[in-house]
């Protein structure tokens, strides 16, 4: 138990109620200083016991939760690439779900109705797979009920929420139109070394696969926007702690792109 542990001023607070109240039965005056005694000393143990219900613990290091994904990201991206697929990932959005789909090229090719890992139509290919985000998507939607809005002015302030509120992943976020792309910055960003570390392989890995945080960003843009949107560029300074990431929506999504109309 550190000097610092909650639990220590816990624990230091009820000895001090037990103390207290033993001196206001052992004086047994009957007075007002023994009800003053009796009221701190219940004070001090109603406080001990709030601090040991309301403690969750120590949160989990910023840089540990960083590298916790790094490797799936990389190890996906080089899958990728040594089947000869080189394009950058499209987030396809039907039936409230994304597809992320990683092109051998850089066209979106068309996406046949089945759920195999594979697309291979005439003149096309691609590799087909759950975003990294799928599972965070889920959690955001199920604990914090949320809802992509597809108006523009909302849907950019979903994505600071999202950012600054429910996933708490930066200080201030700040997400604008530019054109036809969705710019999102990220300021004081708080896991700056998982992208070292997925940069470090190959900053490819952040477009042509995305981590769980630059590919939710593109699938709320997606659901958002109702059409397939893609990481266009991912802009890391570590010395500003800053991580901007440019989306690009393009066109109307396909009919039968979702999981849902597999097969």
């Amino acid at each position: 138990m550190t000097a610092n542990s909650p639990y220590r001023g816990a624990f230091l607070l009820i000895l001090a109620a037990a103390g207290l109240l033993v001196l206001a039965a052992v004086t047994g005056r009957g007075d007002i200083t023994t009800a003053t005694l009796v009221l701190a000393g219940t004070g001090c143990f109603i406080a001990g016991v709030f601090l040991l219900a309301l403690h969750k613990g120590e949160p989990l290091d910023p840089e540990v939760a960083a590298l916790l994904p790094a490797q799936g990201t990389i190890g996906i991206a080089t899958l990728c690439a040594d089947l000869g697929v080189q394009g950058d990932a499209w987030f396809v959005p039907a039936d409230g779900t994304v597809t992320q789909i990683i092109p051998v090229g850089e066209t979106l090719p068309a996406i046949t109705g089945d759920d195999y890992s594979y697309i291979t139509t005439e003149g096309a290919a691609a590799v087909r797979i759950a975003p990294t985000c799928a599972p965070l998507l889920t959690h955001l939607r199920e604990k914090h009920a949320l809802e992509v809005p597809e108006e523009d002015e909302a849907l950019l302030a979903c994505i600071v929420e999202v950012c600054d509120d429910l996933i708490e992943v930066a200080g201030k976020t700040e997400a604008r139109r530019d054109g036809e792309n969705i710019v999102v910055t990220l300021t004081g960003y708080r896991l700056i070394p998982g992208c070292r570390a997925v940069r470090a392989a190959s900053p490819k890995c952040c477009t042509m696969v995305g981590c769980p945080v630059c590919s939710l960003l593109a699938a709320i843009a997606a659901l958002g926007t109702r059409t397939p949107t893609r990481i266009e560029h991912v802009d890391v300074d570590e010395k500003r702690e800053t991580l901007k990431v440019i989306l690009r929506p393009a066109g109307p999504a396909p009919r039968d792109a979702g999981p849902g109309n597999s097969r």
